[in-house]
């Protein structure tokens, strides 16, 4: 193989990314899928009611903070509401693109290579957050960018000497808070602490005047936000999950994530984590290839590799945990990978960005034609389902107590249906006639009167009173 210069490989593997980039923009248009509608109905009811900074729904408070919805309303009015799933998306889809350029900023800063910033940006948009995480309207893709701006700005600051990046990155760690929950705080602190250890340089800055200020400034916001918003105490709802979690979960839960959680890490990042293994397995033993042809890199490796593992570690062994909410470790493991797949020579990085490529291109055949077909053939019809409750409902009052997928799903697109009317809400203790959406048929809450298979699940029209006369049962 001829050699090929760094700069050429830097911009090809730019174009890649700006293709996987790209690529985000044709899932935009597919149905929900999973638990989406909870963003856009939450949104849409925050829009109705005027209430922007206690997020509902169903018209009950729905525990998380509200940044996510402050970016979906702007778009989704101008957009149109019947459009908030794309508005939702494109918020997840751009924080995805912007979490890869601050990669390649921050591999830019401790390296100073170029082609190593661009090779860990299109690793990370090559795996998970391309193919599922990176556009799906979720809050986990701007947490992920949020946290992992915090994380970047802090490192950059110790490593160059600039107190003053703590303050963006502090501008940040409020904002992953803001998009999700506390553990924003757990992934900043530990980096922080890692970094503090690491390094005795390091030190100057981490306790700078300008950033003792500037974390205690984040904590006096995350104070305020309960004191004066929530009125609840910091962290409570997400104690409640975890102590939940764990007295749910049986032994066999634990062993199952003991061995299934790090392989599914893996292959959330293939191609990069097939080829970094591959690699390393057919070179043991071999001289160090720093000899053949690209730039000798001082990638911080223990500190990361440290990070990663530290951060990692409490999702590894607690139960019932999802792989999505290790996403702000996400842009780090892909630096990591770079840099070992780096460290295999100019030959393998060139067969890297061939594979990185056909991942881009497999995205676009999975896009365009197989999440369609699959959409279509195994999830049913949120849309006409939605039609069809409203013209059975019209005129009598219709509540929703369905939270699972295909339940908010469908109450996503009742919302919007029914506008100007108010977006549907939980039934009353004492409701005598009309219509409520739930997951059970459930005779205590009333009669069955129509019902829906959508995917794997099940949704029930209940009636009560003269609601229950209206046409045949279906």
């Amino acid at each position: 193989m001829n050699s090929v210069s760094e700069p050429l490989l830097a911009k090809r593997l730019w174009w890649i990314y700006l293709a996987a980039a790209a690529s985000l923009l044709i899932t935009l248009p597919l149905p929900y899928i999973g638990e989406e509608a909870v963003y856009t109905i939450t949104s849409l009811e925050m829009w109705a009611s005027g209430e922007f900074f206690l997020p509902t729904l169903y018209g009950t408070p729905y525990p998380r903070p509200p940044l996510i919805n402050w970016l979906i309303i702007p778009l989704a009015t101008l957009l149109g509401w019947e459009h908030a799933l794309i508005a939702s998306r494109i918020v997840t889809a751009a924080a995805t693109v912007a979490t890869g350029l601050a990669l390649a900023w921050l591999t830019l800063n401790l390296t100073r290579n170029r082609t190593l910033a661009a090779l860990a940006a299109a690793v990370f948009l090559s795996g998970d957050a391309l193919f599922y995480r990176g556009w799906l309207a979720y809050a986990d893709s701007l947490f992920t960018l949020c946290v992992f701006g915090a994380i970047a700005c802090l490192w950059v600051a110790a490593e160059r000497e600039r107190p003053g990046l703590i303050w963006l990155g502090v501008l940040a760690l409020t904002c992953g808070f803001l998009a999700k929950v506390q553990t924003a705080y757990l992934f900043y602190g530990v980096t922080a602490a890692v970094l503090f250890f690491a390094r005795r340089e390091y030190r100057r800055v981490l306790l700078h005047p300008s950033s003792l200020a500037a974390h205690a400034a984040a904590l006096t916001v995350l104070v305020l936000w309960y004191a004066g918003v929530t009125r609840s105490a910091p962290g409570g709802g997400t104690l409640t999950d975890i102590v939940l979690k764990i007295q749910t979960a049986e032994v066999a839960d634990y062993l199952n994530q003991l061995w299934w959680f790090p392989v599914e890490t893996v292959l959330r990042f293939l191609p990069a984590s097939g080829l970094a293994a591959y690699f390393w397995w057919r070179m043991r033993g071999a001289p160090h290839p720093a000899a053949t042809g690209l730039t000798v890199v001082a990638v911080p490796a223990g500190i990361l590799a440290w990070v990663i593992a530290l951060n990692y570690l409490p999702y590894w062994l607690g139960p019932n945990s999802h792989i999505r909410y290790i996403m702000p470790l996400y842009p780090l493991i892909a630096l990591l990978l770079a840099h070992l797949i780096w460290r295999m020579g100019e030959a393998r990085v060139r067969v890297a960005v061939l594979w990185l490529a056909a991942a881009v291109g497999l995205k676009y055949v999975l896009g365009l034609w197989a999440f369609p077909a699959y959409q279509q053939k195994f999830r049913g019809d949120y849309a006409a389902t939605a039609a069809d409750i409203l013209a059975k409902t019209r005129g009598h009052e219709l509540y929703a107590t369905d939270v699972s997928a295909a339940g908010l799903s469908v109450a996503a697109h009742l919302d919007v249906l029914r506008l100007p009317a108010p977006p549907l809400k939980w039934p009353p203790q004492r409701w005598d006639h009309g219509f409520m959406l739930s997951y059970t048929p459930n005779p205590e809450l009333g009669e069955v009167r129509y019902s829906y298979q959508l995917g794997g699940d099940d949704l029930y029209l209940l009636c009560r009173g003269a609601a229950c006369d209206l046409g045949n049962r279906k």
